[in-house]
């Protein structure tokens, strides 16, 4: 059993054997194949490696290539960096060099800066050359048609001469006085020149203007000055002021000598035309009216009272004028309306009311720096709303604030068109300022464009081609006293040129000859004047046609009748606006008075005044030959 069991186990260890030899060779011949591929793969491998040797090799000598240029690039870069070196320094110099080139470059910014002002500056004086220049070629252009507008428009550009003088001391340019003369038709008239002293716009080219004698039609378009006759009988026809109310549309007239305010309506007929009376106001409250405004509603009324010496107010009621208040002013004569407020002018002073009441709201006694001497014309300044006003005496056109601060002034009293003569008035409407140039017989009406002279009487002042040499300053006087007027010895006293007077220079006025009292003229002497020649002094003044004689080594007094107005002294000639005269055709035509006569005549001393003649007729005739030593 043993053995059997024996033999069994070895039978089973046999086949186990068995089993594992044939596992071994199995796995023998994997490992085989396996050390076959392997072989394989180490041989490629091998293979590989050798490839990738010589591949470093090429490597190692591409690097020692590689370092050998890196080598040749350091030795470069050194050079480079050199050069850097180089570059720096020369750089910092660039640096220094751009400094000094941004300093200069700043100063030459500052220059360049103070050129661009100036260039600026100089731009705009280009500019305005160039306007002028171009207004002077328009001109040219113009002066090519006709002689007639070639001497016109070179009479105005000589006037620019004097009004860049009076530039000079008004701190702006004064405005062109002379203009393009305009002849106004009108019938000449035996009482002398029209005068023109007051003015109202009716409709867009009418006027009517006032001269103390008669009322006239201007029509500007058609160029004619008609008088109106009026379809009553009054009294006294004195009109010294007009005045249009469109609420009413009726013409309002100051008639100074009759005390009352005409109120009449214009009539246009097949005829002509004419005044139709609808009101006369006669009241306590009206001596003598000089000035007359209606307030735009229609409410008030405002006088003003020469005679009087007062503005009233009047206040329609019930289809009447009611007196509402009078006050003070001196030698009252202009006056206007702006709302509630009442601007009223005359001797020394303008004033501003309140409408209601008469409180006195401002007041100045001068225009500027200029004392007022006598402002015969206030009104509204239609285009700014402000005043616009003249003074006759001192010769002067002002516009001022209604705080009654002033805005301009322009003109003076002189010969020929380049100066004004006595103008009474002053108005501005949207269109143009116009100014009554009283003794020249004129109207000036000054627009934006262009100056107009409306000329109501014969051609003027021709035989001066130049007149801008004549234009004055418009401060040419101080107080009435002509301070830049030569001084002469008459009678006692040393005299000087005043506004209807001498004046002495011990302050003793001469006052000279009022209306008839010089040969029984009917004209007044205002702006007054003296030429001299070695035996005789004549004296002329704008508002006369006549002059006074005075013979410097006999002391006799006489006149000479000259026939012309507006007449000015110079030196030793009359300048008249149609010709220079001479003292001696003057006085050979003159005739002397007589003491004893004069001396019977009324009138004496009024404080530090006297008549001339008065003066003259009780001087003792001892005084010339004792003078004459």
């Amino acid at each position: 059993m043993n053995k059997k069991i024996a033999y069994g186990a070895l039978l089973i260890g046999a086949i186990v054997l068995v089993l594992f030899a044939h596992k071994i060779r199995t796995a023998t011949n994997l490992l085989t194949e396996t050390l076959l591929f392997s072989g394989q793969r180490t041989a490629v491998i091998i293979n590989r490696l050798d490839a990738q040797g010589q591949t470093a090799n090429t490597q190692e000598q591409i690097a020692s290539k590689q370092e050998q240029a890196a080598g040749r690039q350091e030795q470069a870069a050194g050079r480079q960096e050199q050069a850097a070196g180089r570059q720096e320094q020369a750089a910092g110099r660039q640096e220094q060099a751009a400094g000094r080139q941004e300093q200069a470059a700043g100063k030459q910014e500052q220059a360049a800066g103070r050129q661009e002002q100036t260039a600026s500056r100089q731009e705009q004086v280009a500019s305005k050359q160039e306007q002028t220049s171009g207004k002077q070629e328009a001109a040219a252009n113009r002066l090519e048609q006709t002689a007639s507008q070639l001497e016109e428009t070179a009479k105005r550009l000589r006037a620019d001469l004097g009004a860049a003088i009076d530039q000079q001391k008004r701190g702006r340019r004064a405005p062109d006085l002379q203009g393009n003369a305009i002849s106004v038709s009108l019938l000449k008239s035996e009482d002398g020149p029209m005068t023109p002293v007051s003015m109202t716009k009716i409709s867009a080219q009418e006027f009517l203007i006032a001269n103390y004698r008669d009322v006239y039609l201007f029509d500007q378009d058609q160029r004619t000055a008609v008088p109106l006759e009026i379809d009553v009988e009054l009294p006294v026809w004195n009109p010294t002021a007009v005045f249009y109310s469109a609420f009413y549309d009726r013409i309002f007239i100051a008639n100074y000598v009759g005390g009352d305010i005409i109120v009449a309506q214009l009539e246009h007929t097949a005829t002509g035309a004419k005044l139709r009376l609808t009101e006369r106001i006669a009241d306590i409250g009206i001596k003598g009216a000089e000035g007359v405004a209606i307030s735009r509603g229609g409410r008030f009324m405002g006088v003003a009272d020469y005679d009087g010496n007062v503005v009233s107010m009047f206040e329609r009621v019930d289809d009447k004028w009611i007196l509402r208040w009078k006050r003070d002013l001196l030698a009252s004569h202009g006056i206007t309306i702006i709302g509630d407020e009442v601007f009223a002018s005359g001797q020394g002073s303008i004033v501003k009311l309140a409408i209601e009441t008469g409180q006195e709201l401002a007041r100045t006694a001068n225009i500027g720096s200029e004392a007022i001497q006598f402002a015969t014309c206030i009104n509204e300044d239609e285009s700014t709303g402000d005043l616009i006003g003249s003074d006759p005496m001192a010769g002067v056109v002002f516009t001022m604030t209604k705080s009654l601060q002033l805005k301009d002034i322009y003109g003076a009293n002189g010969p020929t068109f380049a100066n004004l003569s006595a103008p009474f008035c002053a108005y501005r409407d949207k269109d143009a300022a116009y100014v009554l140039s009283t003794y020249q017989d004129r109207i000036v009406a000054i627009s934006k464009r262009a100056t107009t002279s409306f000329e109501f009487g014969s051609p003027r002042w021709k035989y001066i081609a130049d007149q801008s040499r004549f234009r004055y300053p418009f401060v040419a006087s101080r107080g009435s006293v002509r301070f830049d007027a030569p001084s002469y010895q008459m009678f006692d006293k040393t005299v000087r040129a005043a506004y209807g007077a001498l004046a002495a220079s011990d302050g003793t006025l001469l006052m000279m000859p009022g209306r008839g009292d010089l040969f029984g003229g009917e004209w007044p002497f205002y702006a007054t004047g003296i030429a001299s020649d070695p035996n005789w002094l004549v004296i002329v003044s704008n508002s006369s046609p006549s002059a006074i004689l005075y013979n410097r080594k006999t002391g006799a007094l006489g006149g000479v009748t000259i026939g012309e107005w507006d007449c000015w002294a110079q030196a030793s000639e009359i300048l008249c606006p149609s010709r220079r005269y001479t003292i001696g055709e003057l006085a050979a035509a003159g005739g002397m008075l007589d003491r004893e006569e004069e001396a019977k005549m009324a009138g004496g001393w009024i404080g530090s005044a006297i008549p001339l003649l008065k003066y003259w007729a009780e001087w003792s005739p001892a005084r010339p030959a004792e003078a004459s030593h």
